[in-house]
């Protein structure tokens, strides 16, 4: 049986962070760096400064006048934010050879921007500190999946082909004997990711045993089933029930209901398509 701290070692082997996410979270451990310094080395990478240009001026900030230099980006958004996107934007390159037998990746993609558009404007509505780190779970939720398809596609295609009204998370634990989601996170702690970020994706199934971020868990819990939900409108595909699977305990704990939901769907209907664009452009060159 494939174990998941031995796919998550393979994985960290061939696929390590970006070089300029590690320079950049050096710089900012620096507290002498300056916001000249890290706009100079954003700007060493065209493609991430033209991605970072057009994040800063969409309406996911909404920002009142148009944002046209990489230091005026960082100003306004942060840096942490910045290394947040670097990664974001960084991650999806790391898998791209997985058969599309197995595996859309624009689907794959779109579940994802989704499931962090939602998480982060329900932590904005539950009045989350730093929100703006959710959307950068939210798209990190589901990297176990890619481990699994490109490390273990036999494993993935049985889990593919098990009856669609067993919910995945079932699935994927019957076959493998641990979820995507516990995958996922041994590889983010691998990559020294933080550990609230580890503790969400670990728990997203079970939020109520997270043991550092259990309202990360919880946010994200409710963001995922209802990108499946959201998923579900545009695709043929399992009809599970993926509002009916949520946690009452993840309402109880946030503070948040149905309404919630509801307007965090329709903000993310709005902003996915536009951001999907940006971080898998590379992917379709």
């Amino acid at each position: 049986m494939t174990n998941k701290t031995d796919l998550a070692q393979k994985c960290s082997h061939l696929f390590s962070l970006p070089d300029i996410y590690l320079r950049l979270s050096r710089m900012l451990a620096d507290e002498n760096s300056t916001v000249d310094q890290i706009a100079e080395l954003v700007s060493l990478d065209a493609g991430l400064s033209a991605r970072l240009l057009k994040i800063a001026n969409s309406s996911f900030y909404s920002f009142p006048a148009q944002i046209e230099t990489i230091p005026r980006a960082i100003t306004l958004i942060g840096c942490n934010e910045l290394c947040n996107l670097v990664l974001a934007t960084s991650v999806a390159y790391s898998f791209v050879n997985i058969s599309p037998d197995l595996l859309d990746m624009d689907s794959f993609w779109r579940h994802n921007v989704d499931t962090g558009l939602v998480m982060r404007r329900l932590g904005k509505t539950a009045r989350v500190r730093d929100v703006e780190r959710l959307f950068v779970v939210g798209l990190l939720h589901n990297v176990g999946k890619l481990m699994v398809l490109t490390y273990a596609p036999k494993d993935a295609a049985e889990i593919l082909e098990m009856p669609t009204k067993v919910e995945p998370w079932q699935r994927e634990q019957e076959v493998l004997g641990f979820t995507f989601a516990e995958c996922g996170a041994e590889l983010l702690k691998i990559w020294q990711l933080p550990e609230t970020l580890v503790d969400a994706v670990q728990y997203q199934h079970q939020p109520q045993q997270a043991q550092i971020d259990p309202q990360g868990a919880a946010l994200l819990h409710i963001a995922s089933r209802a990108a499946g939900w959201m998923e579900q409108q545009t695709q043929d595909m399992e009809k599970i029930d993926y509002i009916q699977t949520i946690d009452p305990w993840a309402w109880e704990f946030t503070g948040l209901g149905l309404d919630d939901m509801d307007e965090a769907i329709d903000f993310a209907q709005v902003e996915a398509w536009g951001l999907l664009g940006l971080i898998t452009a590379p992917l379709h060159k």
